[in-house]
Parts: structure tokens; C-alpha cells; sequence
């Protein structure tokens, strides 16, 4: 197994999809909510075959990306709504890595996710729970604190649950093919394994994939706290 990021079993299950599916062709991906995308420098440093586009609404988060990616040719990080992007039909796949939480308008998202993708096209959309289930008060009143604070135009902030069959339906709605729901992200493993060693990390992407194999989403939720819907561009 190669580990392209060490401490998210969600990410590194998208990431190894991609190399599985494109191999050595070239393809052009489009990250929304990008932040300074750190999941993204081992596998775009292995796959140069790859061409990178990156955006999202914190502009010293796409500093810090741009500086860490500086001097590589297939990567580009930029400031952008992604509720608000115009882009046409340019990429094989559009990824959002642990941001669809903090969409607060996600018909709109998914408009840009249909636009941006070719016929055929895949995209991986990943939102978390954590926040939603999380036992720090701080983090518990935050989360109607942001969704009043996007009410008038403060969007930074925002996080709010997402229901997967509404998402689900929600996309379906916008056009695209359902593919998949895939868990991940076992609470509380994924917290003790930071850190941890190449061999443990290993054993617990396959335990993760193992669950997959063996549970339905539903069953899964109630113990992995991430949520990849995988849907196609007809």
C-alpha cells in the first residue's frame, strides 16, 4: 500500500481511487475547499501525470498552500468561492476534501461541481461529523454561532451537519449519477493513530476498508465519523 497522507482514511481512499482509476494518463482535478491542501503534496509529487487546481474562500490558508507547492509545475492553488465559480466542463475530477460541512449554499456548489466536470467526469465530495458530535463546548455553540453568522454574509466560520440521503438527493437533483457513500475516519482511532508508524497506518486504512466491504453506510455511521459521496457526470 502507499500512504499519501498518514492520519485521514477517508483522503487516502479518494487519493488511492484516483491512481487506481487513471493510472499513468493524464487528467486534470479540481479541489473545492482546498484550504493549503496538505493531503495533496506526496500523491501530486508521485502522479505528475496530474494536474492540480485548487481553490478556496481562506485567503492566508491558499498562502500557505502556494508556498508549499512553490516550484511545482502540476499544482495551483488559488482564492475563489467555490459557490460561485465559473469554470466549463474542464475537469475528469472534482474532489472536496472535509468541506462540504462548511458549504453553506451546497445547491450552488453543486452547480459548480456539475459545470466544472466533463461528460463523465467524477466527483468525490467528503464532509465530517466531528464537529456535530464533538464534546468541546467551544465547538458546540460555534456550530449555530456560524450558521447565524452566514445569515448575514459571514460564511467563513460556517459548519453545519449533512444529512447523506438528502446530499444524495440533492446531487441527483443537480444531474449527476450516484456511484457510492463510503465511511470513514473510526472515532477514536483516527485521533490515536497521529503519529503512529507506516505499519499501523497501513492496518488501519485495510481495517477501514474491511468495514466497507462487510457493513452499510448506514451501519457505519454510528461509528465512522466521514463521508465520501462518489457521483458521476452523465
Amino acid at each position: 500500500m502507499t500512504i499519501y497522507t498518514a492520519g485521514n482514511a477517508a483522503k487516502q481512499w479518494i487519493l488511492t481511487e484516483l491512481h487506481q482509476r487513471f493510472g499513468e494518463s493524464s487528467y486534470r482535478i479540481l479541489d473545492l475547499g482546498c484550504g493549503a491542501a496538505p493531503s495533496w503534496k506526496t500523491f501530486l509529487e508521485m502522479h505528475l501525470n496530474a494536474s492540480y487546481v485548487g481553490f478556496d474562500y481562506d485567503r492566508a490558508a491558499v498562502a500557505r498552500g502556494q508556498k508549499e507547492f512553490l516550484g511545482m509545475a502540476n499544482a495551483s492553488l488559488n482564492v475563489g468561492d467555490v459557490q460561485t465559480l465559473s469554470t466549463q466542463k474542464e475537469f475528469d475530477v472534482v474532489t472536496a476534501f472535509s468541506a462540504v460541512e462548511h458549504v453553506v449554499d451546497k445547491h450552488a456548489f453543486l452547480k459548480t461541481v456539475f459545470a466544472s466536470l466533463k461528460s463523465g467526469g467524477i466527483a468525490y465530495l467528503n464532509y465530517d461529523d466531528g464537529h456535530f458530535r464533538s464534546n468541546n463546548m467551544k465547538e458546540r455553540i460555534m456550530v449555530p454561532v456560524s450558521q447565524m453568522l452566514a445569515m448575514v454574509g459571514i460564511q467563513g466560520p460556517f459548519m453545519k451537519h449533512v444529512d447523506d440521503a438528502e446530499f444524495r438527493k440533492q446531487a441527483e437533483q443537480a444531474g449527476f449519477t450516484f456511484l457510492s457513500l463510503r465511511k470513514h475516519n473510526l472515532y477514536p482511532i483516527k485521533g490515536f493513530m497521529r503519529g503512529a508508524s507506516t505499519e499501523a497506518v497501513e492496518a488501519w486504512y485495510a481495517f477501514e476498508e474491511r468495514l466497507n466491504e462487510l457493513y452499510t453506510p448506514e451501519q457505519l455511521d454510528k461509528v465512522k465519523w466521514s463521508t465520501t459521496l462518489v457521483i458521476q457526470k452523465p
